[in-house]
């Protein structure tokens, strides 16, 4: 017999109707402590299955196409009462600066990209697809000093992958998954690892601050507030869809053989 008290409360610690739940038993852990251990793997897996799962790399794109589309628009509406001017003013002051960010940004030379690339709607298209699969996106904001520049303000995307501790060593208190914070947990700068394709050369880390002396922008980080880093959410789908893989393989395998036999029968 069930106690009342035990029928009818919660459940969600308990053995569950029938112990269907009695072998689950996860740790009590953080975030980070439940994250980071696995964390390379892990996004690692989500890259391949976006790389090569066909569901996967559509569900991206139409990610991608539903929340950017093909032109990013600047919408830009000053607050003209804080600012002290007039709301005519403000409007046609906002007509200016939104066709100045169109010319800059959505230039065809692609020079508000440090790669010279991208412009800033492929920039964006592009970390909307990275936060989707990745949970996260980080971009450098550097300074160009070329004097024929009219903007100088340039970005640098920048692959969660090369964000890592330094020298691939261990978390620490104050440095978690190539994140430095402080003892309250604001992420003071990062580790980013330079490109070593194809492999033979050294790897090297350069510490970028987050914020610059006078408080300008330096490195960009946008992700889930849950932890140091996030936790992509294509990783809750990881596991059916690696089963699902291979159970397609399998069929396909299978299929091929049974085409095989009936044609070495026939010619039998």
């Amino acid at each position: 017999m069930t106690s009342l008290r035990e029928y009818a409360g919660y459940h969600g610690g308990g053995s569950g109707f029938g112990g269907q739940l009695r072998a689950w038993n996860p740790p009590g852990e953080s975030v980070d402590a439940a994250l980071l251990p696995n964390f390379t793997r892990g996004n690692a897996r989500a890259d391949d299955l976006v790389r090569n799962n066909g569901y996967a790399a559509n569900a991206i794109q139409l990610h991608q196409d539903h929340i950017v589309g093909s032109f990013f628009r600047l919408s830009h509406r000053p607050s003209w009462r804080y600012l002290g001017i007039g709301e005519e003013d403000a409007r046609a002051f906002s007509r200016e600066v939104e066709a100045a960010w169109k010319e800059f940004a959505e230039d065809d030379c692609c020079c508000i990209d440090v790669e010279r690339k991208r412009t800033f709607t492929m920039m964006i298209r592009e970390g909307v697809a990275m936060h989707a699969f990745n949970g996260e996106l980080f971009v450098q904001a550097t300074w160009d000093t070329s004097p024929s520049r009219l903007f100088r303000t340039q970005f640098r995307m920048v692959s969660p992958k090369r964000i890592s501790n330094p020298n691939n060593t261990g978390d620490s208190r104050n440095c978690r998954a190539g994140v430095q914070i402080n003892d309250s947990g604001a992420a003071l700068g990062y580790y980013v690892s330079e490109d070593g394709y194809p492999g033979w050369m050294p790897q090297k880390w350069t510490w970028i601050p987050r914020e610059l002396p006078g408080g300008r922008a330096s490195f960009i980080h946008v992700f889930e507030t849950r932890g140091g880093r996030a936790d992509p959410r294509c990783k809750c789908v990881l596991q059916r869809n690696g089963a699902d893989e291979d159970a397609r393989h399998a069929a396909e395998h299978a299929a091929a053989e049974r085409h095989c036999e009936g044609d070495v029968c026939r010619h039998h």
